[in-house]
């Protein structure tokens, strides 16, 4: 295959991988649920975390949980898909690598700058990430969300206090809160995702990069936060 034809197909996959991730699914299941804009409640965010605050707090902690795997499921499902369509047209005979690297850019760029929303609000990209790794390999998943969660919860007893183990709220409460621990643990992830090859490590990075740079201003409010203490 020629180079020009080569582009084309990789523009076929980032105009369908951006418009996959630009499915806002928490906006769907928190309208569904309890008839509210995601957008206008809570952070604003487009995502499974600010959908379960706002459930929990319109109608209980059950339904909260909920609508919060649901909003998850569907936004790691657009990742998981992304990588699908990468392998699925590879049969026209093109690089598969840049292909997955393209895919896994594009669909995490369209959960965060939503086409839907004329391209300005959107969610902050984890949980496709999430679904683009699980989708080339389960175990580096695992590793990576091991780092993830060991980062914010480390981060959490050290900038701020001891958590309360003993309710489950509480943690997960945690785990949606602790910006640096997040951002710090996406860095971290990329450490053992290295040693899976390039086929895990070059298209995780290119997704994280995204989602690093949506997380910039909550980072600089949650230092600010920390300091007015």
């Amino acid at each position: 295959m020629n180079p020009i034809e080569s582009n084309l197909w990789l523009i076929l996959i980032a105009i369908i991988c951006y418009f996959l991730g630009s499915i806002p699914t928490a906006y769907f299941v928190t309208r569904g649920m309890i008839g509210r804009d995601i957008r206008l409640a809570g952070s604003g965010n487009i995502g499974a975390m600010n959908a379960y605050r706002l459930i929990r707090t319109e109608k209980s902690t059950k339904l909260g949980i909920t609508g919060f795997v649901l909003a998850l499921v569907g936004d790691i499902g657009k990742g998981v898909l992304a990588v699908f369509v990468a392998r699925w047209l590879s049969f026209l005979n093109y690089d598969l690598l840049p292909a997955l690297i393209v895919a896994s850019f594009f669909v995490v760029l369209g959960h965060n700058y939503s086409l839907f929303f004329k391209f300005k609000e959107g969610g902050r990209g984890i949980s496709s990430l999430g679904g683009v790794v699980l989708a080339l390999n389960p175990l580096a998943f695992l590793i990576g969300l091991g780092t993830l969660l060991l980062s914010i919860f480390l981060f959490q007893y050290l900038l701020v206090a001891r958590i309360n183990w003993g309710k489950f709220s509480k943690v997960f409460s945690v785990v949606g809160s602790q910006v640096a621990g997040r951002v710090g643990g996406l860095a971290i992830a990329l450490v053992p995702l290295y040693f899976f090859g390039p086929e895990v490590f070059l298209p995780a990075l290119a997704a994280i990069v995204l989602v690093l740079i949506k997380h910039i201003e909550r980072v600089r409010a949650y230092i600010r936060g920390l300091a007015n203490r």
